[in-house]
């Protein structure tokens, strides 16, 4: 799923309800294309949270691939850089074509 533009307070309730429509249809493997988010707040940060939670509780994964310098020193501050995947692109995330 890619997100662009701005992730925050106006726009967190759409992203749980698309994430949980995509873990529905997919599976609990998660891949969040950031290349194109510009800005992204507590809000923001709280649906990934509780998306990693969930994904990770039920055995699945979330990646975040390519995200801008902005976003991506948002989640060093908060320290989720640690916890969950961060790749450079899309590319790097997703499972080489057989």
């Amino acid at each position: 799923m890619s997100l662009r533009g701005e992730l925050d307070l106006a726009n967190a309730d759409d992203l749980r309800k698309r994430l949980r429509a995509a873990r529905a249809a997919h599976g609990d493997h998660v891949v969040l294309d950031l290349a194109d988010l510009e800005f992204m707040d507590s809000q923001g940060l709280s649906v990934l949270v509780n998306c990693y939670k969930a994904v990770t509780a039920a055995g699945g994964s979330l990646t975040l691939a390519g995200p801008r310098p902005i976003v991506r020193r948002t989640l060093e501050i908060t320290g989720l850089h640690r916890r969950m995947r961060i790749v450079r692109s899309l590319e790097e995330a997703l499972p080489p074509a057989r």
